[in-house]
């Protein structure tokens, strides 16, 4: 399904204070570099899936409240831990190929899309940037989820296929999370 960002308003998006620059660790890449949308950067790699998850708003709220509260992802086999370090924007993720330090970059919060954008911090070995939308067609009432990672390969690999598992790591991540969103969740909502 095609993408419904451009039916959003620009001013649609929820005000909230303004961003600050966040403790710790760098990213370790450069946001300015890869687009929202379109095609990823020269020398960095892709895993995009979509699917229908239902119709109407109670199922686009109950998509978007497990997409936020990272319940997912848990629910996806990622085990994620908040740090020690004041807000949770910083999280470990314990498995997958973006195991290591990473950090909730931006929260999308909009009246038709929802969603999070986990980055990774210097110190991981991974180069990477994970998208996980939710978005509801104000004309169909069509619920569809979208998980984007952008990746850049790791270039200390020396091995035959290393960069051919790389690739496939990432494409199970993004599915195992895509059949999560769509799983029923406690409390009968699909």
């Amino acid at each position: 399904m095609e993408s419904i960002s451009g039916a959003v308003p620009e001013g649609d998006r929820r005000p909230g204070p303004p961003p600050e620059p966040l403790p710790g660790p760098a990213l370790g890449y450069q946001r300015s570099t890869l687009p929202a949308h379109g095609r990823a950067p020269e020398g960095w790699r892709e895993a995009v899936a979509t699917a229908g998850l239902g119709e109407g708003v109670a199922v686009f709220d109950a998509l978007a409240d497990d997409l936020m509260s990272l319940s997912a992802h848990r629910r996806s086999g990622l085990r994620i831990t908040p740090t020690d370090r004041g807000p949770s924007v910083d999280v470990i993720v314990l498995d997958g190929p973006m195991r290591g330090p990473c950090r909730l970059v931006d929260r999308i919060d909009e009246s038709l899309r929802q969603g999070l954008v986990v980055g990774t911090l210097e110190g991981n070995t991974a180069v990477a940037e994970h998208r996980c939308l939710v978005d509801l067609d104000p004309v169909t009432s069509a619920v569809t989820a979208t998980v984007r990672t952008v990746w850049r390969p790791r270039t200390f690999y020396v091995l035959p296929g290393a960069t051919a598992r790389e690739a496939r790591a990432y494409g199970r991540m993004v599915d195992r999370l895509l059949r999560a969103l769509g799983s029923p969740r406690p409390g009968g909502a699909a």
